[in-house]
């Protein structure tokens, strides 16, 4: 927290390229950690409110936005980003200004843009694809966010050209605190406004609701789209913060030699392009991939998925209507833990790429082996020890958080996370080495990989979702395949042009070794200790027995060695 404090508005960094990564990675890390703390916080009391179908509804937006998101954060910042950094390196900060100029217009351009596409296929998608009318007010309310990200992405780019992660950290606490607080009153108090509406007349906005269920089938599109009323208000206020925090920090006087606007603005596309083609292909397919899981299931038999889901179906009472968009809802629950950890590691990937960037551009290929196989192996590690760290407790973390609240959800996504969690390390290896091949300007070459990685997830989501037997169960399988076929292409691909060589034992086989003996090690212990002591007092048993033979075993296989705890102090220098 001493960090975030200092680094307000202020970001000094250390000189030295690896150190810089480090202590930027570390902060993007903490910065993750505290986001996601703060979103499990958010969306315990947000499922009592809307439930799982509300949860559903919510999904549906995030799947329609996130190609259009992708595409706004995943190409264009990092072109801006390497160019900054590129010419940061010559000193050319005539270059640097005109980048600036250029970047607002484009930026502001594709938010627009953004924004208009989600409104207009916000009915088609809803309807035909998805086959939920209802979640269309909850894509409405979310479709702003596009345009207020898309401002906010110029600035966090800008700065982390130069290796300053600090707006980027900070703006996104500062969105999902503004998601919390007014996501949950937005939600709180749309519920108690219509369901007391329902009490006084029995109906909802007109329509006449004959039982408690069929009112709250109605109440619950609304309020989930006041509920994302709140990630919008977020994104509002974080791109308010970034635009004061560059304007401030990277103000200067307009150099003597000037390049045109225009020009820069061709520089950053040509740069992009390739970047947009291959993130448009694997946003396609994520689009696709989720979309084909709620179309699969909706092919399901209704009587073998209810009698698949009959114990989490007895507790809401769901009608059949909404069957398979609950489903969908409990798949959204399980897709919150299996995104935590990508999650956390894609800040590695973000602050690798003006890293990389730099040492690939001043052709200096031991500090670039020595730089990528750190971020690979901290990659694994996270990947790994949290994965199988998840698995071990899933059941155990949705007790606590949904057990007197949301039963049903306990019931129907503990098994599915469990499984999901020996997946951890295809999703991260994936994301980050992606970040690393876009980074050295070879972001086609990735192409193939996301393609054939579609049709492989999408081909089984249709074999095995499709299947009432399998339903979500298939999504474990079709995600591991994919994701290990962009991972395998990408780490091929950055290590024959990066001219690099991997340390596999560090990279796979040790954070294996280590992740698992703690996992059977703590299984044995709590095998052994578990009592009548309460679900909380067995869950820390657990996880201390966890971290401290995962800790162990990293140590004595030299898998972390005490110089590079090191780290830790560097950090510290900022605070």
């Amino acid at each position: 927290m001493q960090i975030f404090l200092h680094c307000l508005f202020c970001g000094d960094f250390l000189n030295n390229t690896k150190q810089k990564y480090i202590s930027s990675a570390v902060l993007l890390l903490l910065s993750s950690v505290l986001v996601k703390a703060i979103s499990a916080v958010y969306k315990i009391p947000l499922t009592a409110y809307i439930g799982a179908i509300g949860r559903g509804y919510f999904n549906i937006a995030y799947n329609l936005h996130m190609p259009i998101h992708a595409l706004i954060m995943g190409a264009f910042p990092i072109a801006l980003s390497h160019l900054v950094s590129k010419y940061n390196e010559k000193g050319d900060a005539a270059k640097i200004y005109s980048l600036k100029k250029a970047s607002r217009i484009l930026f502001f351009t594709v938010g627009v843009l953004g924004l208009a596409f989600m409104i207009v296929f916000a009915k088609p998608y809803a309807e035909w694809i998805c086959s939920s009318p209802k979640s269309i007010y909850t894509i409405y309310a979310f479709a702003p966010t596009i345009l207020f990200s898309a401002m906010a992405a110029c600035g966090r780019s800008l700065s982390e050209g130069y290796m300053n992660m600090v707006p980027t950290s900070v703006s996104q606490v500062i969105e999902a605190v503004f998601k919390l607080v007014f996501g949950l009153l937005f939600a709180r108090y749309s519920m108690s406004f219509l369901y007391e509406m329902y009490l006084n007349s029995g109906a909802v906005f007109g329509i006449v609701c004959e039982t408690e269920e069929i009112a709250l089938s109605v109440i619950y599109p609304f309020t989930s789209a006041a509920a994302i009323g709140g990630v919008t208000v977020g994104s509002f206020f974080s791109m308010i913060y970034v635009s004061v925090y560059t304007s401030v920090k990277y103000s200067s006087h307009i150099p003597n030699r000037r390049y045109s606007t225009p020009g820069s603005f061709r520089e950053i596309v040509s740069f992009s392009a390739p970047i947009i083609v291959s993130t448009i292909i694997q946003s396609i397919s994520m689009f696709l991939d989720n979309s084909s899981v709620q179309y699969c299931l909706a092919q399901c038999s209704l009587d073998g998925l209810k009698s698949a889901y009959s114990q989490c179906l007895q507790i809401t009472s769901t009608p059949d209507e909404d069957v398979v968009t609950y489903i969908y809802g409990l798949f959204s629950s399980a897709q919150d833990f299996k995104n935590l950890l990508p999650g956390l590691t894609m800040a590695l990937g973000v602050a690798a790429v003006p890293a990389l960037s730099a040492a690939f551009e001043a052709h200096k290929r031991e500090r670039l082996s020595s730089l990528s196989n750190s971020i690979f192996k901290y990659t694994s590690v996270i990947a790994f020890g949290g994965g199988f760290y998840l698995s071990l407790t899933a059941p155990f973390i949705l007790e606590i958080l949904y057990g007197s609240s949301n039963a049903d959800i306990v019931a129907g996504s503990s098994r599915l996370i469990y499984y999901f969690g020996f997946t951890m390390i295809f999703y991260c290896l994936a994301s980050v080495s992606v970040y690393a091949v876009q980074a050295i300007g070879f972001a086609k070459k990735s192409i193939p990989s996301f393609i054939i990685s579609a049709a492989v997830r999408i081909g089984i989501n249709y074999l095995l979702v499709s299947d009432y037997r399998y339903n979500l169960y298939g999504t474990v399988i079709s995600g591991a395949v994919g994701y290990l076929v962009i991972t395998v292409s990408n780490l091929y691909i950055f290590k024959k042009y990066a001219d690099i060589k991997y340390k596999y034992s560090d990279l796979l086989f040790k954070p294996l070794l280590c992740s698992a003996a703690a996992f059977f090690g703590a299984n044995a212990v709590a095998g052994s200790v578990f009592g009548n002591y309460g679900t909380v007092l067995n869950f820390v048993i657990l996880s201390i027995t966890f971290i401290i033979l995962f800790t162990f075993m990293c140590i004595m296989s030299k898998l972390i060695t005490f110089s590079e705890i090191k780290f830790m102090q560097i950090s510290k220098k900022l605070a």
